[in-house]
C-alpha cells in the first residue's frame, strides 16, 4: 500500500507568542470587564514607551561655521547698548586699576629710596661716631699716658714704692701689682681733675694740665711729707 505524506494540521487560534499582540487580542476577545481591565492594563505594561523628553540632537558644526557664528554673534554684540556700557565700564575700571598699581609701585620705589638713605646715613653716623670714638680714645690714651710718666717721676721724688714695700713686708710683687693699680687710679683721677680745671677757668687741656702737675710739685716741694703722699699710696 502505497506510503501518503499528510500536512501538519494547524492548531486553530494558536497563541501568540509576542505579549502585545496577545493582551490586545485578549483585549479583543475580552467578555467582563475584569478581563478588559486586566488587558489593558498588560497592553500598556509592555507598549514601547516614546522619549518624549529626549530633544534631537543638533548637527556639529565645522570650524568655519563656528568662526562665523562667532563673527555675527561679536558683531551683535558691538551694537548691543548693554553690552557697549559693560565694555566701556571695564576700560575704566582697568584704567583705575593700571593707576592704582603705578602709585603702588612709585610709592614702594619711594619707601625703598627713603629707607636706603636713611640706613646710609645711619651707617655715616654711626660710622663718624666710631671715628670719633677712637680720635677720642686715642687723645685719652695719651693724656693718661702723660700722667703715667709725671706719676713715675713722682714716684721717685717721694719714695712711694719703699712706702708700698713697708706696707707688704717687703713683699715686691704686691708692691708692684698694688703700684701698678694705683698709677692707673691715679691717671684717671689727675684727669678728671684736669678736665674740670679746663672748664672752670676756660682755658686750653694742655694749659689746664700744666697748671695741675705745677701745683702739685710745688706742694711737695714744699712738704715733702704732706698728705698728698699719703693720698697718691692709697687710691
Amino acid at each position: 500500500m502505497p506510503s501518503t505524506h499528510s500536512k501538519p494540521v494547524q492548531k486553530k487560534n494558536a497563541e501568540t507568542t509576542n505579549p502585545l499582540r496577545k493582551y490586545e487580542k485578549k483585549l479583543r476577545n475580552a467578555k467582563t470587564e475584569e478581563q478588559r481591565r486586566h488587558a489593558e492594563r498588560m497592553i500598556r505594561i509592555h507598549t514601547p514607551k516614546e522619549n518624549k523628553g529626549k530633544k534631537p540632537k543638533k548637527p556639529e558644526l565645522t570650524e568655519n561655521q563656528l568662526l562665523d557664528q562667532m563673527v555675527r554673534e561679536s558683531k551683535k554684540l558691538r551694537k548691543n547698548p548693554e553690552f557697549i556700557q559693560k565694555q566701556k565700564q571695564a576700560e575704566l575700571n582697568r584704567q583705575q586699576l593700571d593707576e592704582e598699581r603705578q602709585l603702588t609701585r612709585q610709592k614702594i620705589k619711594v619707601g625703598v629710596k627713603q629707607r636706603k638713605e636713611k640706613e646710609k646715613e645711619e651707617n655715616k653716623k654711626r660710622i663718624e661716631e666710631y671715628e670719633q670714638y677712637k680720635q677720642n680714645e686715642a687723645v685719652l690714651n695719651e693724656h693718661l699716658e702723660s700722667h703715667k710718666q709725671f706719676l713715675t717721676e713722682f714716684s721717685e721724688n717721694t719714695g712711694i714704692m719703699k712706702i708700698l714695700l713697708e706696707k707688704y713686708n717687703g713683699n715686691e710683687n704686691k708692691a708692684k701689682k698694688e703700684y701698678k693699680k694705683q698709677t692707673i687710679n691715679m691717671t684717671r683721677f689727675f684727669e678728671s681733675i684736669i678736665i674740670g680745671i679746663c672748664k672752670e677757668k676756660e682755658i686750653p687741656y694742655d694749659e689746664a694740665r700744666k697748671l695741675y702737675y705745677d701745683t702739685i710739685r710745688m706742694s711737695t716741694e714744699q712738704n715733702p711729707t704732706n698728705d698728698l703722699l699719703q693720698l697718691t699710696a692709697s687710691l
